[in-house]
């Protein structure tokens, strides 16, 4: 794959980041921490792109949006009363992530690899919290499914996050020493990144307006 190709399956980013940006006022503030992610997603691409094409790494900034993804994507299940019956575990969980993210970041010198460790620890997390919440929504939803924003984007988180939990346990476990197998395993990655993102953008399309949100508990 070239890279050209690559900068441009990883632009697909752009298309919920313009389409949140034009609806965003309209849109229930119950999804803006997805809104958020999303744009600082576009913008640590646009800062990737840069940084790469200067002859450095990316991983500096990979690193820290991974962090911000975390939180604000676990927000945004606080957002929509996952953590109704529990509140204490969302507090608890972004205390395990700064954890996870400083140890691996600056105890294990990493800052200039991607933190794998940090990654297969919140991708878990995020599928868990999608299932729980995709389970939810196939028994409450009366109306299409595919116009739920909320099960679209689990669906997303889903698909994307698996793989992301496979692919870093394959790092962490040695078993990516061969560079054709390493370069099909991130070929792979890039057009499922690609795809959740277009999934994504239909679901900032639906996403309902202020006053016609809600989430069944």
């Amino acid at each position: 794959m070239t890279y050209t190709l690559v900068v441009i399956l990883s632009a697909s980013i752009a298309f919920p980041a313009i389409i949140g940006a034009i609806r965003y006022s309209t849109i229930n503030p119950v999804y803006y921490p997805f809104l958020y992610c999303i744009w600082l997603g576009f913008l640590n691409e646009i800062i990737g792109y840069f940084v790469v094409r200067s002859g450095n790494s990316n991983a500096f900034n990979n690193n820290l949006y991974t962090l911000a993804e975390a939180i604000l994507f676990t927000w945004l299940f606080k957002r929509w009363g996952v953590f109704n019956r529990s509140r204490n575990t969302f507090f608890l969980l972004v205390v395990v992530y700064w954890v996870a993210w400083l140890t691996e970041t600056f105890l294990l010198d990493r800052m200039k690899h991607n933190t794998s460790y940090f990654r297969v620890l919140y991708a878990f997390v995020i599928v868990l919290l999608s299932i729980q919440t995709i389970y939810t929504q196939l028994i409450l939803e009366k109306r299409n499914i595919l116009k739920n924003s909320v099960f679209l984007i689990c669906a997303g988180f889903v698909i994307y996050y698996t793989y992301n939990v496979i692919v870093g346990l394959f790092w962490l476990y040695g078993l990516n020493a061969s560079l054709e197998f390493q370069m099909s395993i991130i070929n792979i990655m890039i057009f499922i990144n690609c795809f959740v993102n277009l999934i994504y953008a239909l679901a900032v399309l639906w996403m309902p307006t202020k006053h016609r949100f809600s989430l069944p508990s």
